[in-house]
């Protein structure tokens, strides 16, 4: 049985029509839906990308392997850690890698690429057809493939990334004139100089409207979902449709004005880490389930459907799924861990129906952590009721101090005990954030001006 796992990059699932989006962008993924069993909390245990995939090609939770951000010079996978592609190799699948955390990172990621036969590295070009490109390769890959050995392919798109720039006609097929729910006044109002010079990267017919620049996000997702319809329909035209299990998931989620963040993806809002995620397995019923599941259950999961030995000498905190896609009985997970360090921090516990976020406000040596736009932070916990407000725009620490509180200690007694796991060494605070403000606009602005 071959394996393909396409991940999508920064694709929140209710831009999505298989998870209740009113716009039509999305036909060949609601196709894919339709053949899957959909997953409808599916959780991501960091944010952002290096964490997120780090998580899913291990099998463990961020502060188990140690990536909670971005890569600094010394932040590495320890090499006794096996990924996904080392699972298949082992059992003698062909393993194929497009993907760009290595080349991103400037080799630093090289975890990235173990176990791969064939890893093709790309650096993102955003405002271009590169995701065309990039299924171009994969079905170059496998065309190339003897027929007679089973392959794994995994195959990491970008779009809808910002800077947004969809190619046209994705650029207007979904701008609805004064649509959106928030101003851009109102979004200036946060942090003019940075909203003014990270907005600048984007090529914005309608600068002053909100609703353009989630329309090129929209716009994005279009064009990446003709591409992963053209692998399906190769796939299919090479009678490989039926032997081949297709995971399609996205890394995290983009914030729309969630923790006061707009264009970008930072907070541990369900807007940011609640992923798309559908599993097609050959032989199996479709359907949809409202099981909590984690980023750090991908590992497991495919090991048991394919029969990969699992690593030995450490323990997985990821929990196969593989019951809900063979329709037996699963009922998930019970609580996801989250966590963030990059430009802002924090640590979360989600439940089906609850959201604790603890922001972390500053670093082990006392040094403040500001929010993402350079503010100081409320240390203060924040509590959502999902099932009765589940964008998160009611915080309701006050009004529920009993599960506030329940929540915050269960909370702190698992960072305590993956702290000391770690030899009292808190990735978080100690690697912390990966860019300071200050230097973050420096950056930005130095962009801006060329």
């Amino acid at each position: 049985m071959n394996v393909v796992l396409l991940a999508i990059d920064t694709l929140r699932p209710d831009h999505l029509g298989c998870y209740g989006y009113d716009k039509n962008t999305s036909p060949a993924i609601d196709a894919l839906a339709a053949e899957s069993v959909v997953f409808e909390q599916a959780i991501a245990a960091g944010i952002p990308t290096m964490p997120s995939f780090t998580t899913m090609l291990t099998g463990l939770h961020p502060l188990r392997h140690g990536i909670v951000a971005h890569i600094g010079e010394k932040q590495r996978v320890a090499a006794s850690v096996q990924t996904l592609p080392q699972l298949a190799q082992k059992a003698g699948w062909t393993t194929i890698g497009i993907d760009n955390l290595v080349i991103q990172g400037g080799g630093k990621g090289s975890w990235f690429a173990r176990g791969f036969d064939h890893y093709s590295g790309f650096l993102y070009a955003p405002s271009t057809n590169q995701s065309e490109q990039l299924i171009d390769r994969a079905i170059q890959f496998v065309d190339e493939q003897d027929k007679q050995t089973p392959f794994f392919l995994y195959c990491h798109l970008w779009d809808p990334h910002t800077p947004y720039g969809p190619p046209a006609p994705f650029n207007t097929m979904h701008y609805a004139p004064g649509s959106a729910l928030y101003s851009m006044d109102e979004v200036y109002a946060h942090a003019p100089e940075y909203y003014k010079a990270f907005l600048g990267e984007m090529k914005c017919d309608h600068p002053d409207d909100y609703a353009a620049y989630m329309a090129l996000y929209d716009g994005e997702i279009s064009y990446v979902d003709v591409q992963v319809g053209r692998l399906i329909a190769h796939l299919k035209h090479e009678n490989l449709w039926d032997d081949t299990i297709f995971i399609f998931m996205s890394d995290h989620g983009e914030a729309f004005g969630e923790g006061e963040i707009h264009f970008d993806h930072h907070g541990l809002y369900d807007a940011v880490t609640h992923i798309a995620l559908m599993a097609r397995v050959p032989g199996t019923l479709p359907g949809r389930t409202s099981a909590l599941v984690s980023t750090e259950d991908i590992l497991p999961s495919l090991a048991a459907l394919c029969d990969w030995e699992l690593p030995t000498g450490y323990t997985l905190t990821g929990q196969s799924f593989a019951p809900a896609l063979r329709g037996d009985e699963f009922t998930g997970r019970e609580r996801v861990f989250c966590v963030e360090s990059s430009r802002q921090a924090s640590i979360a516990i989600r439940t089906p129906m609850w959201k604790l976020i603890q922001p972390i406000v500053e670093v082990a040596h006392g040094m403040p952590l500001p929010h993402l736009h350079g503010t100081p932070r409320d240390p203060a916990p924040l509590l959502f009721d999902l099932e009765n407000d589940p964008s998160e725009d009611h915080n309701v620490a006050d009004a529920h101090i009993e599960i506030r509180d329940a929540l915050l200690a269960e909370l702190i007694a698992w960072h305590t005990n993956e702290i000391a796991l770690r030899g009292g060494h808190d990735p978080i605070k100690e690697n912390g954030l990966s860019l300071s403000y200050e230097v973050f606009m420096k950056r930005l602005l130095a962009r801006h001006k060329k």
